[in-house]
């Protein structure tokens, strides 16, 4: 109950900011990704994070795991940012605390992309607190207000696995500049 009256709180402090989309997508530079809370859907994250780097050659991309989390027993290859919020950097009810969210969002984000299929109370206050105007989100996530894009496959009885190939593929596409014969 606690947690959806904060949940229903962060909403409310979000205003809606314009962005041109596919546009503003395929010139992001910086990518926050909140990744899973299950350890299960983190292990599975990897066919997503396999695919980013071909949807934002560019970009530079930060992981943000959820707190207490097993993030650094999981690879990284692509060399992105990993951040995990320390036990001091989570105040009353999970919050993120105003001083990691300030150090966070220091340089802001172009797009912020959320792998959770549930609404959290950290998550959704990172994405309200960061300002960034395309927030994309799994289909079944967090939803709006907190992402402003949700991108659905189509396939209703998808596995884990194949809803992040899937994902990763639809930004990857949406992400892609487009050719010059077709402008």
């Amino acid at each position: 109950m606690i947690r959806e009256l904060l949940i229903r709180w962060w909403a409310r402090r979000d205003e809606p900011r314009e962005f041109t989309f596919p546009t503003d997508l395929q010139q992001a530079r910086h990518i926050l990704v909140l990744m899973p809370l299950s350890i299960e859907m983190l292990r599975q994250s990897e066919f997503f994070l396999a695919r980013l780097p071909q949807a934002f050659p560019e970009a530079k991309v930060t992981l943000l795991y959820p707190p207490k989390t097993l993030a650094p027993r999981f690879s990284n290859p692509y060399g992105f940012q990993i951040t995990v919020p320390a036990d001091t950097d989570v105040g009353w009810w999970g919050m993120p605390r105003r001083r990691f969210l300030d150090d966070l969002f220091r340089q802001p984000f172009d797009v912020l992309i959320a792998l959770n299929k549930e609404p959290a109370v950290y998550y959704a206050a990172v994405a309200v607190a960061s300002g960034t105007p395309v927030r994309i989100g799994m289909p079944g996530g967090m939803g709006h207000p907190f992402v402003t894009v949700e991108l659905r496959h189509g396939r209703a009885a998808a596995d884990v696995k194949t809803e992040f190939i899937l994902f990763g593929e639809m930004i990857r596409k949406l992400a892609a500049s487009p050719s010059p014969a077709a402008v």
